[in-house]
């Protein structure tokens, strides 16, 4: 059961996540929470891996994350054809939680607009 609340971006590809040691791209992107994040990609995932990743957001150069995460679910979205994931935050960095409340505070202002 989810205990925080996902902040969807609105393109997919505002976000990404690569490999940290040889910059592959692992995916993009779909939402964060607190505590995770849901990953598209071109490849599947398998359920309980451990990944090593790094977070890239396209409009902020200095919004980038090493993470440490652990995969809670996986599955193939017939519609779009892309792989999917949620990963759980092994310890999420104070500057990510950061991140994802500032997120969460500039959707909810632009919604009351």
């Amino acid at each position: 059961m989810r205990n925080q609340s996902r902040q969807q971006f609105r393109s997919m590809f505002y976000a990404k996540v690569s490999n940290p040691r040889n910059g592959a791209l692992i995916g993009y992107v779909g939402d964060v929470s607190e505590s995770g994040l849901k990953i598209v990609s071109d490849a599947p995932f398998v359920q309980d891996e451990h990944l090593q990743m790094h977070m890239q957001m396209r409009e902020e150069k200095a919004a980038r994350f090493d993470l440490d995460a652990r995969c809670k679910w996986a599955t193939c979205n017939t519609e779009t054809g892309y792989f999917e994931a949620g990963f759980i935050l092994q310890q999420p960095s104070p500057s990510f939680t950061l991140m994802v409340k500032r997120l969460r505070k500039t959707s909810e202002m632009e919604n009351t607009q």
